[in-house]
């Protein structure tokens, strides 16, 4: 594409009006075709142009911003003027072979994160000789790929449809989707097993046993406090929690969580509890799961004695054993830097008459007031 640089482009509307006669009202210049002036700039028009109509190879890097604009005009700039761009080898093999990432994975018979490097990183040496065997392409072209080699990269293309065969690179495409096919289900696999061991570990590990005695941090924190509202389920002397955990910038239940609350217990169905627990995010001391093939769900209640009432219900009925819900816990953060004075730390010995004092931990002179400190803060018990 030919970048124009003329008048009639420029964002300059009285340039734009008044240069009928090849002559630009701004600088006083006859301007040649495709040159500009220095003050050129596009035109609105002329910008949705250029960014719409630009070569996929300058559009794409411009719109995913990794490219400023005035790069943008010096790319189109010199592939008018037949200057060559730098290209990802492996952006034009798509375009040109017409292979996605996980299909080029199957023809070069490497797994999919060989292809992620090499795309983000470059073709190390060992790979390039099979992947230009493979694909028919130059070795050099894994070095450095212009914009001008477009048309011997369609070469080889036909030398590697041509050499295969249609129905050979349809398999060994294949083969890399069913690559990408399986090692999603052993992540799949992996995380299950990780989950259920985060499950196993944590199921206990915060149940607020004492949550008559709530302890509520209104103390100053850097920037938050860490709720935990227990909702709970009951059936006549059983009762279960579970516990809902969140962080807030304020103080108490807010009007937003609270419906953020009620939401989270109107959405309880089979599904969600079953995503939940695979993420390992459903945290409650009633063994609260769903069935993987059923619509029921099982929980188990217990009373003051530790007896267990075991219950399975269908989904929609869940809602029946739900009571109420209350915020059992507050964590704050710690003390914010403003309060963190030299005056307040065991560390600060005053020095009588002035307003300094020696501090132990960094070997200094300090002013009792200093807040910044580059050594351990320890407060003063009161």
């Amino acid at each position: 594409m030919k970048l124009s640089k003329t008048c009639k482009t420029c964002e300059f509307v009285f340039c734009k009006e008044n240069a009928d006669d090849g002559k630009c009202e701004y600088s006083g210049e006859i301007v040649p075709e495709g040159k500009g002036c220095d003050a050129w700039g596009a035109s609105l028009e002329y910008y949705s142009e250029i960014t719409q109509n630009a070569p996929w190879y300058i559009k794409e890097p411009y719109d995913r911003y990794q490219i400023s604009y005035n790069q943008f005009l010096d790319f189109l700039q010199k592939d008018g003027e037949g200057i060559g761009i730098e290209i990802n080898i492996y952006d034009a093999i798509e375009r040109i072979y017409g292979l996605m990432s996980w299909e080029l994975a199957g023809v070069l018979d490497v797994a999919i994160g060989v292809i992620g490097y090499a795309r983000c990183r470059g073709t190390i040496a060992k790979r390039k000789k099979s992947f230009s065997s493979r694909l028919h392409i130059p070795e050099r072209f894994f070095d450095k790929f212009l914009s001008t080699d477009f048309d011997a990269l369609k070469r080889c293309r036909e030398e590697f449809y041509k050499f295969y065969g249609s129905e050979m690179i349809e398999k060994l495409k294949q083969n890399g989707i069913n690559a990408m096919d399986e090692k999603f289900q052993r992540d799949i696999a992996i995380d299950k097993v990780r989950n259920e061991k985060y499950r196993e570990e944590n199921q206990y590990k915060y149940q607020y046993k004492e949550k008559d005695k709530m302890y509520h941090d209104l103390s100053d924190d850097y920037k938050s406090r860490d709720y935990v509202v227990a909702i709970t389920l009951k059936e006549g002397e059983y009762f279960g929690n579970i516990f809902y955990e969140y962080s807030y910038g304020g103080y108490g239940l807010s009007v937003t969580i609270m419906s953020d609350i009620l939401e989270f217990i109107e959405n309880l169905s089979r599904e969600e509890i079953e995503e939940l627990n695979e993420e390992g995010l459903l945290n409650n001391n009633m063994g609260l799961k769903s069935d993987i093939d059923g619509k029921e769900i099982h929980f188990e209640l217990r009373n003051e004695n530790g007896n267990v009432l075991k219950k399975t219900v269908p989904e929609e009925e869940l809602q029946k054993y739900i009571v109420g819900y209350e915020m059992i816990r507050c964590d704050g953060h710690g003390m914010k830097k403003e309060r963190r004075k030299c005056i307040s730390c065991k560390n600060f010995q005053p020095i009588e008459g002035c307003a300094k004092g020696n501090c132990s931990a960094g070997g200094e002179v300090v002013q009792r007031s200093k807040i910044i400190c580059a050594f351990d803060y320890v407060p003063i018990e009161k």
